[in-house]
């Protein structure tokens, strides 16, 4: 009997040794069942960056009335929908921006570096999607790892006060210094920069909610720090890779019909020449028609029908293209920017034009035009440019917001933004076969998906925010 039972002993322990040893044993050492936050940092910086390139080239160069379509004219017109693909990338990214945010929150692996990283790459991503749709999911927003598939909606007014506390807290955090291991293709590693950056999205955002906050006291904080970016070697902007490959600039590698679409805008084609701004050439290149001046730039009138858009002034050949041999043949001649330092140059202006800090709102200004001109590589006498009345400082809030404007070219969607902060530059008019009562929109609808899988939360928000219609103001804009 004993045999016995020293027998059965002796299989349950083998057993229970090979089921300890079982996952261990096949456990595949070249596939980690959690990737590291280096690895992952470089996917979400690329992915966002990209993203703010694509939609300033589809969608706030349009909307912003830079350029115009000439084909596929609706969104040009106002025909807008969820921008469904926008949204789903945006919520895509953020379960890896949290596992890069809880990794550096774990004892074993803390690094406050990531952390602030991973807290400024969250709050431009809410940023994004709040300034779109309104409200949206944020403090459900990712809780699909804890069971919840239908996530609340919180208010523009929560989403932007945890935003501002999460830009603050990353500078805080990236102050401390602790180096990290890789993945950062936006700054390779440099934390000052880094802090920078948070502070110029602090800027950034604390003039977006400045209609409604008294925001003086924090502009003239991070003013006064000096710690935001200062010039072109500091800008938010990722560069891409001299191939034609997939991780190229995207636009270099689809269809030359596609990229035909996009045109000259009348409106920037008229501030341009009124300016004699040389990066008109830089931007667009003259007209096709063997007929015409070779050096004869026509811009297309923003929101026509496609019938009107194909035969503007005679047909395609006779409008201006946006520049081939820059944006098209090159594959990594454009930059994804996130903000640069023209921009925040800008914002300072604006702030001291405001009496809200005390900085010389002119010299800001005049650096923001500089900072334009050099990053696009314009060789042009700046102090001639400068010189010239509507470019001259003169203290009013649509010449620093005109510069702005075209500063914004392909940075994502801020053109729109400050438009529907500012009602400037005036110039921006809807055009003349627009679908949307001579409204400029200022925001897109939910997608579908929401309305069908989180019925309940989207139905709560369209209460709240008074409709899902694209006329339906946000927060910061009421």
């Amino acid at each position: 009997m004993k045999k016995y039972i020293i027998v059965i002993i002796t299989i349950v322990v083998s057993v229970l040794s090979c089921t300890n040893d079982f996952e261990e044993t096949n456990a595949n050492p070249n596939q980690p069942e959690e990737v590291s936050s280096d690895l992952l940092l470089s996917t979400v910086i690329s992915t966002v960056a990209n993203r703010a390139a694509q939609s300033g080239w589809d969608r706030g160069n349009i909307v912003g009335q830079l350029t115009a379509k000439i084909n596929f004219t609706g969104f040009d017109r106002y025909e807008w929908g969820s921008e469904s693909g926008l949204w789903n990338e945006y919520y895509g990214i953020l379960p890896e921006i949290d596992l890069i945010l809880k990794a550096s929150l774990q004892k074993e692996t803390r690094n406050t570096s990531y952390e602030g990283m991973a807290l400024i790459l969250r709050s431009y991503v809410f940023s994004i999607l709040t300034d779109n749709w309104g409200n949206i999911p944020f403090s459900e927003a990712i809780d699909g790892q804890n069971n919840n598939f239908t996530p609340k909606y919180d208010n523009q007014q929560e989403i932007y006060t945890a935003i501002l506390l999460d830009l603050k807290k990353a500078e805080e955090q990236l102050a401390i210094g602790q180096p990290i291991l890789g993945g950062d293709v936006l700054y390779g590693g440099d934390l000052e920069k880094w802090r920078k950056l948070a502070n110029s999205l602090r800027l950034r955002y604390l003039l977006r909610i400045s209609n409604k906050v008294d925001v003086s006291s924090e502009m003239k904080e991070i003013v006064d720090s000096g710690v935001f970016i200062t010039t072109n070697a500091d800008n938010a902007a990722v560069s891409y890779p001299a191939t034609t490959q997939i991780d190229s600039w995207p636009i270099s590698t689809g269809r030359i019909g596609g990229f035909d679409e996009h045109r000259l805008s009348e409106t920037s084609e008229t501030i341009l020449k009124q300016f004699n701004d040389q990066r008109l050439s830089k931007w667009f290149q003259p007209t096709d028609n063997p007929d015409d001046d070779p050096n004869l730039f026509v811009g297309l009138t923003n929101g026509l029908s496609e019938d009107n858009a194909s035969t503007f002034n005679g047909g395609a050949s006779n409008v201006s293209r946006i520049n081939q041999s820059f944006f098209y043949d090159s594959p990594n001649s454009v930059k994804a920017a996130i903000i640069q330092a023209a921009e925040v140059h800008f914002i300072i202006a604006e702030a001291a034009q405001r009496g809200w800090i005390t900085a010389d709102a002119k010299t800001s200004y005049e650096n923001g035009v500089r900072l334009s001109f050099e990053y696009w590589e314009v060789n042009q006498d700046i102090n001639t440019y400068l010189a010239q009345a509507g470019v001259a400082y003169d203290d009013k809030l649509e010449t620093i917001i005109t510069q702005k404007w075209l500063a914004s070219f392909l940075v994502g969607f801020e053109a729109w933004y400050d438009f529907r902060r500012t009602g400037l530059p005036s110039a921006i008019v809807p055009g003349p076969d627009n679908v949307n009562g001579d409204r400029v929109p200022v925001r897109f609808l939910y997608p579908d998906s929401e309305q069908t899988l989180n019925n309940e939360s989207y139905e709560q928000a369209v209460s709240q925010m008074g409709g899902n219609d694209i006329n339906i103001k946000g927060w910061w804009e009421n």
